[in-house]
């Protein structure tokens, strides 16, 4: 398949937890001790910075680049003023009273079709997503034009699955990028419009969140197949891996060399490294980041001290 007629961006949802100022936002409004899970915000590989190089390298038709953060929030090695980029702060974007600070990344999924000047359709990224193979249009457009849905076994269409906790969860096929239709995301938000305003009162995320992502899987397999296709897990996990960063350095090493050997289209390093990460384990992440990924993108720029943060 060519290039969409139509430009298509990219949106990353990003904040870099280590920071003392967005420590300090969170505090006063946390309420259990999973609210300040360093798991959730922390930046130890600088992924974000990884996952750009993917893009440019594996998907260069991409037209512009919008990383949606919390004020003050840029990454230090970011040149923000970059033609193909656009930073885009929370407060820019969510105009209801009692939902900032935001914390919860369901929440903040919500207002991803708002971002001024967004491209109809776009790509969502989480910061520790990338690409470490092309993926040109056809990877997220079927031959006819229509979207392909990720995330199902096989088409599935279970309004019961729009929720965080389930007893059996998907994460393998979940965690990759999505192709957005901005009008349809609005439409499956429109049609839930109770259950967003409950969400939007949840700072941090909880076992009952409706999910986004997954409501709007839902409602285009029920409302919209004439614009969307379903990608069984058959064909999508062949071209996907999904790696949770556990503090077993032995594991994490054959992983990382199996994915090495074969590199897969779509890759999730997902954190579950507890409280403190192990060091042998950000060591050789980092190395096979920096090994993969060597050449700088034309966005990155020396990083200041730690005063100019």
């Amino acid at each position: 398949m060519a290039a969409p007629s139509a430009p298509v961006d990219v949106v990353y949802t990003w904040v870099d937890g280590t920071r003392p100022d967005y420590l300090d936002l969170v505090r006063p409004h946390a309420r259990t001790p999973q609210d300040c899970n360093p798991e959730r915000f922390r930046d130890t590989f600088e992924l974000l910075r990884y996952s750009l190089r993917s893009l440019l390298r594996f998907a260069p038709w991409i037209r512009r680049i919008y990383l949606f953060t919390c004020r003050p929030q840029v990454p230090v090695w970011l040149d923000a003023a970059h033609p193909r980029l656009r930073i885009v702060h929370h407060d820019e974007v969510v105009a209801e009273p009692g939902v900032l600070p935001m914390f919860n990344s369901n929440v903040i999924e919500t207002y991803l079709h708002r971002l001024p000047g967004l491209s109809p359709h776009f790509l969502y990224f989480n910061d520790d997503y990338f690409l470490g193979a092309p993926a040109g249009p056809e990877a997220f457009y079927a031959p006819d034009g229509r979207l392909r849905v990720f995330g199902t076994v096989c088409g599935e269409r279970l309004r019961g699955r729009v929720y965080e906790k389930q007893l059996v969860g998907l994460g393998l096929l979940e965690h990759g990028p999505v192709l957005i239709d901005a009008a349809e995301w609005e439409r499956a938000q429109a049609g839930a419009a109770d259950e967003i305003r409950a969400l939007r009162r949840h700072r941090f995320r909880q076992p009952d969140d409706l999910r986004i992502d997954r409501l709007y899987r839902w409602h285009l397999l029920t409302h919209g197949r004439d614009r969307a296709v379903a990608e069984p897990c058959w064909r999508y996990l062949p071209q996907a891996k999904f790696l949770k960063l556990t503090p077993q350095p032995a594991r994490i090493a054959r992983a990382l060399a199996g994915l090495a050997r074969s590199p897969r289209r779509f890759v999730c390093f997902n954190d579950d490294l507890g409280p403190v990460p192990h060091p042998d384990v950000v060591a050789a992440v980092k190395a096979y980041l920096a090994r993969t990924f060597p050449e700088p993108a034309p966005w990155e720029v020396a990083a200041p001290g730690p005063a100019a943060r």
